[in-house]
């Protein structure tokens, strides 16, 4: 895995938020050669404040401490596409589904392969929020069984 993305200072203080496993998944991510796009963490760790918020502007159904963003360190983290909006050259976080359902298979492929080596507790799962039934979230991974 070489790929030419990294993450920027921002997005490494993010997922510096974030438990160890969640740390170790989306540092091979976005080292991976067949990653579309760059990619930027949205956020890691959620204080009162920012669940709070999170809460009444409907990003989040849950309250303040129910949301695995919650927890020390996250067991949650939200990761967007990164993509050039425009001739400019200015990026900004993506939400299209598209581009979600593009990176999202890799994700889930990096986990099984940290699984197969053996990194991965028995018992501790990758859910990402696109694959929920209710309330979709694109940008949300989380560990459960933790």
């Amino acid at each position: 895995m070489s790929g030419g993305f990294y993450w920027g200072s921002r997005s490494l203080r993010r997922l510096g938020q974030c438990h160890d496993l969640l740390q170790l998944l989306f540092a091979r991510v976005i080292r991976r050669d067949d990653l579309p796009f760059d990619l930027t963490i949205l956020c890691g760790h959620r204080g009162r404040a920012a669940q709070d918020a999170a809460y009444s502007s409907g990003a989040s159904k849950l309250r303040w401490p129910r949301s695995k963003h919650n927890k020390w360190p996250s067991l949650a983290v939200d990761v967007s596409p990164w993509l050039d909006t425009d001739d400019d050259g200015d990026t900004e976080a993506s939400w299209d589904w598209d581009d979600y359902h593009a990176f999202a298979p890799l994700v889930k492929s990096e986990w099984a392969k940290m699984a197969a080596e053996g990194l991965v507790p028995t018992g501790v799962t990758l859910s990402w929020g696109g694959d929920w039934r209710s309330f979709k979230d694109g940008p949300h991974w989380e560990l459960r069984g933790i």
